[in-house]
């Protein structure tokens, strides 16, 4: 006879077999991680591991990129078109050629303003639509925050803004510089307004692209007392709050935090923001991160001498400087031996806790590998550093994806000809020993069929959203009750690719 606990025992031990050999075909077939990738791109031009894709008539620069869940790669970014300079995306398929089944060729440019266009971010809906966000010169030499959206096979979305795309000023001359999506479908973006001065600016939009009139003040959040500052990152918290954060003050890491609804969280820093000099120099935040523990890392560059290196804050959750990280809360490394400006421009959190920077150091593609308490990872490249030249000079790499087997992608440009084009790299990331996947999904100590068997059920029958929790009864000592927390957790600590 069949008993629950039988049941749930065979489920827990044939789980244990898979997982075990899971862990063991990884390892065998992954390389030192840090390494390029022999099996991607293997017929590139530029030799495995890595690609070179020229997309408009002139110069192209990729700043942006988002993984499908069926593992093809959207990068995102600037071309020069035949007429303008215009948002620009390009499609791979998970092999690193480039999907013709995109656009026209894999390929698409839309001219959204009159004078030049950059699109800065990427996201990707749960329908497969693709969004790309940036600043586009709709008036006249100023800017405007500018969003569009394309169908997954790369043609604008009509049903979002005006014919695919949203255009909408705030101050004089605005840049959007990095977008989020929230769970229920609305769309953040986060960057820079001015009227006087530049200064940190939100604005929220509907799924169809109208601006959120319930989000700040008609849509719209500006942050005052931070001086002359740009916003370079957004994240979405589990409880719904709003992380942003910047360079401001002349020179320091600045991060805010709101809540739903666009109010300052006066719990978060001082009076919602907190502002951190890294170094005695100029500091440059272009990265943010969030933590399964709640905490928050930060990543740019920072001068304390005659160059700039890779730079790094994590933040607890209340906004102050975690000390038990890297140095007093802090990291700073000098990647590129004799280099005067060794930038990081994107995070990535491994599962295991690791921590990836990546960016571009003397002319290469650099990435560095950090253990959660910040320390460098040794295993990783060269004592915990990678150096990758692209093309026949200097290479720019700006955004980076991690892939749910552990694999590291990082794009930006490199020269292929005399014009920098959209250029990608893959490299092994290693097994991610995962540190804490239990069949507990609610985190509350038991693994019982009515709250966490029935949550896998259903996530395993391709149920999202609320849907997975509704009518399920946690108990009172669960610390995972939502969606967002149990995706969360099954995506960092479990190696799942869940992007609803």
């Amino acid at each position: 006879m069949f008993t629950l606990d039988r049941i749930r025992n065979l489920f827990l031990a044939s789980a244990l077999v898979l997982a075990l050999a899971y862990s063991f075909a990884v390892q065998a077939t992954v390389g030192q991680p840090g390494t390029l990738d022999p099996f991607w791109a293997t017929g590139s031009a530029i030799g495995a591991g890595k690609v070179i894709t020229p997309i408009g008539t002139g110069a192209d620069f990729a700043t942006a990129v988002a993984i499908q869940p069926d593992g093809k790669v959207v990068l995102a970014g600037q071309c020069n078109g035949t007429v303008n300079v215009g948002f620009c995306a390009l499609r791979y398929n998970s092999d690193g050629t480039v999907d013709t089944s995109f656009g026209t060729g894999g390929k698409v440019i839309t001219a959204l303003g009159n004078f030049g266009d950059f699109a800065t971010s990427v996201a990707l809906q749960p329908d497969g639509k693709v969004l790309i966000a940036g600043q586009c010169k709709y008036n006249g030499n100023f800017g405007d925050f500018c969003a569009l959206r394309y169908k997954p096979d790369g043609t604008l979305d009509s049903a979002f803004g005006v014919g695919g795309i949203a255009i909408s000023a705030l101050g004089v001359d605005d840049y959007a510089k990095a977008i989020s999506l929230q769970p229920d479908g609305k769309i953040l973006l986060a960057g820079s307004c001015v009227s006087s001065t530049y200064t940190f600016c939100a604005r929220r939009y509907n799924p169809d692209g109208s601006l959120d009139a319930n989000f700040g003040s008609g849509g719209t959040v500006v942050v005052s007392g931070l001086g002359t500052a740009v916003a370079n990152a957004i994240a979405v918290q589990p409880d719904g709050g709003i992380l942003l954060a910047g360079t401001c003050m002349v020179g320091a890491y600045c991060a805010v935090r709101y809540d739903a609804f666009g109010a300052l969280d006066p719990s978060f820093g001082s009076g919602g923001k907190t502002i951190t000099q890294v170094s005695t120099g100029n500091n440059n935040l272009h990265a943010l991160s969030l933590q399964p523990d709640g905490k928050a890392v930060v990543a740019g560059s920072c001068n304390g001498g005659s160059s700039y290196d890779f730079c790094a804050v994590r933040y607890n959750g209340n906004g102050t400087v975690d000390t038990s990280f890297g140095s007093g809360g802090t990291i700073i490394t000098s990647v590129a031996p004799g280099a005067t400006s060794d930038t990081a421009r994107t995070i990535a959190i491994q599962p295991d806790g690791k921590l990836l920077f990546a960016g571009y150091c003397a002319g290469n593609f650099c990435i560095v590998r950090y253990h959660g308490n910040g320390v460098l990872d040794l295993t990783f490249g060269s004592g915990g550093k990678v150096l990758t030249l692209l093309g026949t000079q200097d290479s720019a790499g700006y955004a980076m994806a991690l892939q749910p087997d552990g694999k590291v992608l990082l794009v930006g440009n490199c020269y292929g000809g005399s014009n920098p084009d959209f250029c990608a790299a893959r490299y092994d990331g290693g097994p991610f020993a995962y540190q804490n996947c239990k069949l507990d999904l609610d985190g509350d100590g038991r693994v019982l069929a009515t709250t966490d068997m029935l949550i896998g059920t259903r996530i395993a029958l391709g149920m999202a959203g609320s849907a997975v929790v509704n009518g399920i009864n946690f108990p009172a000592t669960a610390t995972r009750n939502t969606w967002p927390l149990i995706r969360d957790y099954l995506v960092t600590q479990c190696g799942l690719s869940l992007v609803q």
